[in-house]
């Protein structure tokens, strides 16, 4: 997490608590098979720059922190929708009622779906949209998956045997295979643990229903993955190290095995139901305007919510796309074939001052919760401007 998310954590009062719980990284480290250093990745000036630096902390720890803000009646754990009801507007306004597998129910003037790619109110929006016809073609087709990964966090680890981590910053270490189609990754926590993953690179560009029919694929079936990937080796730790060396200590229940897919969708909202976007920072960027947007409206008409989503969207449709292209540029650095290489090559080259402008960029995007006291702006270079800040204000 980093600056595009920690003015909104400091606004809530968390930061404290936050940097407890995480730690600072400032480079990340990229090395071939042989552990030998190909190229890195500074963020030192990230912070003077653009006002935070970047930070590394379990999702856990971060769900934590924002469950401390909520009283406890508003949360509803173990909760799967069945059914999603728009009922027909009346003088009083329409609500949205949801149906669980308990038989229990929950009415609203509006419906937020923050559930992921495979969300329960996605599926139900669009399925009625495209009822109506109105589902653009690219929002039907399948989610392409190009990888699989395998994730884990290890329990509290030797600092003998892992003395870094008791270094200050994170070291946030990536391998890429030689001659296999997998890069793996460490990065160290504060409470001397480590964070490790691996993603596989499919050849082809494939879909989650190709991948189910896998014998190897399901929850919890993660030993096959386990056993091919457990003799990989790792930068950091005592001389010899592999992965088996942090997957043998890392509790069975906190290992995932995950298809990482990636589409960027073009409808975000219809009715009274609106979506917010996949991922920790993109997510909590999404909610952080959305809710501006909300708090604003002066009651519940329809005509007010589509207002309130509408401008949502345009103030986030750029940004969202800018990170879903980023991403997908990212995930060709490390496949296996010719031109993946070239890339690779091309990339260590790249000077600090491309980084800059490249972050820049990209976490000039810092929004703000517009009915919370505002933090100064810190960074040297200026955060984007925020429309969902002013909604209020008279027109100039």
């Amino acid at each position: 997490m980093g600056p595009g998310v920690m003015p909104m954590i400091e606004q809530l009062g968390l930061l404290e608590k936050f940097l407890e719980v995480s730690k600072e990284n400032d480079v990340v480290s990229n090395f071939n098979e042989e552990l030998q250093l190909t190229s890195t990745i500074g963020y030192t000036e990230l912070a003077q720059r653009n006002g935070y630096p970047n930070y590394i902390i379990s999702r856990p720890h971060l769900y934590d922190l924002f469950y401390s803000q909520l009283p406890k009646e508003k949360i509803h754990m173990n909760k799967r929708v069945v059914s999603i009801e728009q009922e027909e507007e009346g003088e009083a306004g329409g609500h949205v009622t949801i149906t669980f597998t308990d038989k229990t129910t929950a009415r609203g003037h509006i419906l937020v779906g923050a559930d992921g790619a495979y969300s329960a109110v996605r599926q139900s929006l669009y399925d009625q949209l495209h009822q109506q016809d109105k589902l653009p073609l690219s929002d039907k087709e399948e989610m392409p998956c190009a990888s699989i990964c395998l994730v884990g966090k290890t329990g509290p680890l030797s600092t003998e045997k892992f003395p870094h981590l008791l270094e200050k910053y994170c070291r946030f270490e990536n391998v890429s295979g030689a001659n296999k189609p997998y890069t793996w990754l460490t990065f160290c926590m504060p409470d001397n643990t480590i964070c490790w993953m691996v993603i596989e690179h499919l050849h082809l560009m494939t879909n989650r229903t190709d991948i189910a029919s896998n014998a190897e694929w399901g929850p919890g079936t993660t030993d096959a993955m386990i056993d091919k990937v457990k003799g990989f080796p790792i930068p950091s730790g005592a001389e010899g190290l592999t992965l088996a060396d942090v997957i043998n200590e890392t509790p069975r229940e906190l290992i995932s095995q995950v298809a990482l897919e990636g589409k960027f969708f073009e409808t975000w909202y219809s009715g009274r139901t609106v979506l917010v976007g996949d991922g920790a920072n993109i997510a909590i960027q999404d909610a952080i305007v959305l809710s501006n947007y909300l708090y604003n409206m002066c009651d519940s008409k329809p005509a007010t919510i589509t207002r309130a989503f509408e401008g949502y969207h345009q103030e986030r449709v750029a940004s969202a796309r800018q990170n879903y292209d980023t991403s997908n540029r990212t995930r060709h650095l490390f496949r296996q074939r010719l031109v993946n290489g070239f890339i690779r090559f091309v990339f260590k080259y790249i000077p600090q001052m491309a980084w800059n402008y490249i972050f820049d960029s990209f976490y000039g995007d810092r929004p703000q919760v517009a009915f919370l006291p505002l933090v100064p702006d810190r960074g040297k270079i200026k955060a984007f401007p925020q429309r969902s800040l002013h909604l209020n204000d008279p027109p100039s």
